[in-house]
């Protein structure tokens, strides 16, 4: 038995999910042209907008270690380099963990960053490499070699520590995407928020010391402000989209199935009104994670194998699109300032392909669908 279940609950941005699950989770983003172009949030409890645009970046450094086993390479700093890290910097919105985005504690930020670490050295005169993944948001961080994080700092999940011939030198290519999400709650207003200290990637090297570290920044320190609109949307969508038995006789890439619903917005504003574009934003859990962007793994409970996958497309006014799980935009409608009210109906669609392992039982995976206004 094959399975979709679609929810539209904020946790599931930040919780695992045991089954196959699409969260449908509103969100506004300003474009901000101007260093002190506004962003705008709503005046809700929980997530309430996102920070600046998506981000894409890419670092390189080495480490060196002296002995095998756990370390936090790469890890997100929000503290000055001569801190290990300031618990007083941090905040908590209902069981997620964020970093203060202003002085009445009525705002926080929240990282949704996934990584890559393709990493290289040498034992002698041969030559090794691996590719580590990670992710980094709310709920803490993890790898795909899934050994946990420092229980001292967040944002610092561990990985492993190849054997090397000199001073166990790693080189560290790293690619990061994703968004900083912005939390409130609830009593937040119109204002200044700020950051004392930039949010950055970085890549540690344990024998030498944090203000040598290679990093890139994706949040800048300084001042941001803030608007709260009362722009609001619902969002209406099946619950639950049930692909049905299919044969595990099935060769690779061969189609099973495809179910086709369709996703309803529905937006008003009243106070503060904006114009804004609203947008698809997809992603998918690291446990899910396919080397191609536009496929999503489904997996067979407690083996960790693919026994099929999904694809995802929508039909934006006759326009078929297909969807990417790295947080593509994909424009599917607009609201003005001079408009109370908007509402769009597009279809969305969900085809199943096998893996082709001969696999039995029930597969399922996990992957985040959102709206978001910029």
């Amino acid at each position: 038995m094959i399975f979709l279940t679609l929810i539209d609950k904020i946790t599931a941005l930040v919780s695992r999910l045991p089954r196959w699950k699409v969260a449908l989770t509103l969100l506004l983003l300003a474009d901000a042209p101007g260093a002190l172009a506004a962003t705008l949030i709503q005046n809700g409890r929980g997530l309430v907008g996102v920070i600046n645009n998506n981000y894409s970046t890419s670092l390189t450094g080495p480490s060196r270690y002296w002995a095998e086993g756990n370390q936090d390479y790469v890890f997100l700093s929000w503290y000055i380099n001569t801190a290990s890290c300031n618990p007083s910097l941090m905040m908590e919105i209902d069981g997620v963990q964020g970093i203060k985005f202003n002085t009445a504690g009525t705002l926080m930020l929240v990282p949704e960053v996934t990584f890559v670490d393709n990493r290289s050295w040498s034992v002698s005169t041969t030559n090794y490499s691996d590719t580590i993944t990670g992710f980094f948001n709310g709920n803490g961080s993890n790898t795909s070699e899934n050994r946990g994080a420092s229980s001292s700092c967040y944002w610092k999940p561990y990985q492993s520590t190849p054997a090397t011939s000199v001073d166990r030198y790693i080189t560290h290519q790293v690619t990061a995407t994703g968004r900083m999400l912005i939390y409130g709650t609830g009593q937040q207003v119109s204002g200044t928020a700020s950051l004392a200290q930039p949010i950055r990637l970085g890549i540690a090297d344990p024998i030498g010391t944090p203000a040598n570290y290679k990093y890139s920044t994706l949040v800048a320190a300084g001042s941001y402000p803030i608007v709260v609109s009362d722009l609001g949307c619902t969002i209406s969508t099946p619950t639950r989209i049930d692909f049905g038995p299919q044969p595990a006789s099935s060769v690779a890439n061969e189609e099973l199935a495809s179910r086709t619903n369709n996703l309803s917005i529905s937006c008003t504003q009243t106070k503060n009104p904006i114009g804004a574009t609203l947008t698809l934003v997809t992603g998918t859990n690291l446990a899910y994670y396919s080397s191609n962007e536009y496929e999503v793994n489904l997996l067979k409970n407690g083996s960790g194998a693919a026994g099929a996958y999904v694809k995802m497309s929508i039909d934006v006014n006759g326009a078929v699109t297909p969807v990417a799980f790295n947080r593509k935009f994909i424009d599917i409608g607009s609201i003005t300032s001079a408009q109370n009210a908007v509402s769009f109906n597009h279809p969305v669609t969900y085809t199943l392909y096998s893996r082709g392992t001969g696999m039995t039982g029930k597969v399922s995976g996990s992957a985040e669908l959102s709206i978001v206004m910029r």
